[in-house]
């Protein structure tokens, strides 16, 4: 959806004229088209990851992180990147002239489709903490960066109800 929004908007960013431009000549238009293009890439690469994790037989946990992952940027960037195709648009985008307008309302859809967005957050903040700690620390510790790193009783941990 997001990938047939954004080339709809090129197109008609190179054949729409204004002040004498085409449109996408302009900083507004470009950028749109820029920041689409950027998210639709990543969304291809995460569901490609999340794909490849599957594949290869990754720890369920580590999958259902990855793909809840791959659900929500990708619903999200569509959703995203068909705002940035109905503003490009102007208000044709808004009519039945372009079908932009149902790609939108069938965009709003998959944000909620299988699980919310909210959901997703849900399941990848779960899968990260079940994954992260029951690891070792690994690398240098980058807390030691901080100026007050040597000061251990400014870190304060309350136990619950305390």
């Amino acid at each position: 959806m997001g990938r047939a929004a954004i080339e709809i908007a090129a197109r008609y960013a190179d054949r729409r004229h204004a002040f004498g431009e085409k449109i996408r000549r302009f900083e507004g238009v470009s950028f749109k088209i820029a920041e689409s293009l950027t998210m639709l890439d990543a969304a291809r690469a995460l569901n490609h990851g999340a794909a490849r994790a599957a594949d290869v037989g990754e720890d369920a946990g580590v999958v259902r992180r990855l793909v809840s992952e791959a659900k929500k940027f990708s619903t999200s960037s569509a959703w995203t990147v068909i705002n940035h195709a109905m503003q490009i648009l102007g208000g044709i985008g808004y009519t039945d002239i372009y079908p932009v307008e149902r790609l939108l309302r069938d965009c709003r859809l998959i944000t909620i489709w299988t699980g919310t967005n909210e959901i997703m957050d849900l399941v990848i903040q779960h899968e990260f903490y079940r994954e992260f700690l029951k690891q070792a620390p690994s690398g240098r510790d980058v807390e030691a960066d901080a100026a007050g790193a040597d000061l251990p009783d400014e870190k304060v941990y309350n136990e619950p109800g305390g």
